[in-house]
């Protein structure tokens, strides 16, 4: 297969300066305690990239094997260029050419069973397998689209422009796909349906 506000003070006595002085260590202290975390958090990585040809991007930077990957990073590609991205519970992101998606949300909690993936999808083509998240108690994996919203269950899919329209194929287990036109629920391997690409308006 081929993702401190500014303290400010005003003193009116010396007296009350150096009180300001006492306590504003500890008060930094506490502050760091309590930003730290969600900083670290934050700034965690969800995936690594263990495949890439060709032009590839994270953010406005060059991804190469090995880069990390973390929520709300946009993945790109150019042309005949391919991404691949793997996740920390095994489940696999793989991008083709000209692809742009967005990892707008990973959560793996074996210990507490729970998992979410939310992936934003506005150009070219993916395909997503799932990992370990497929074996949690409580998920939701979700793939949002120009054309239609995907609700993915213990899958293997593709999705992605084809002959004019936007295609989706299940390989395995179960995607639901919905639009403001109705809704559609695929269910076998080699099950697939295409919906109509918007028309580009001439504005000449």
């Amino acid at each position: 297969m081929f993702p401190l506000s500014r303290l400010a003070a005003v003193s009116p006595t010396t007296a009350s300066a150096e009180l300001i002085n006492i306590a504003l260590p500890p008060l930094l202290s506490i502050l760091l305690i309590l930003v730290l975390p969600s900083i670290a958090v934050a700034a965690e990585a969800v995936g690594t990239v263990t495949r890439v040809q060709n032009q590839a991007q994270i953010g406005s930077a060059i991804a190469g094997v090995g880069s990390n990957v973390h929520m709300n990073d946009r993945l790109r590609t150019g042309a005949k260029a391919r991404l691949e991205v793997t996740f920390n519970d095994k489940s696999v992101l793989t991008l083709g050419e000209n692809a742009n998606v967005v990892v707008d949300r990973f959560v793996y909690n074996p210990a507490k069973s729970t998992g979410e993936v939310a992936l934003r999808a506005s150009s070219g083509a993916m395909r997503f397998v799932g990992g370990s998240i497929e074996r949690l108690q409580t998920k939701k994996i979700t793939v949002s689209t120009p054309v239609a919203a995907l609700a993915v269950r213990g899958t293997d899919f593709w999705a992605g422009p084809i002959d004019g329209q936007y295609g989706v194929l299940l390989l395995k287990g179960n995607v639901r796909v919905s639009n403001q036109a109705g809704a559609v629920t695929l269910s076998r391997p080699g099950w697939g349906t295409d919906i109509p690409l918007p028309r580009k308006v001439d504005r000449r």
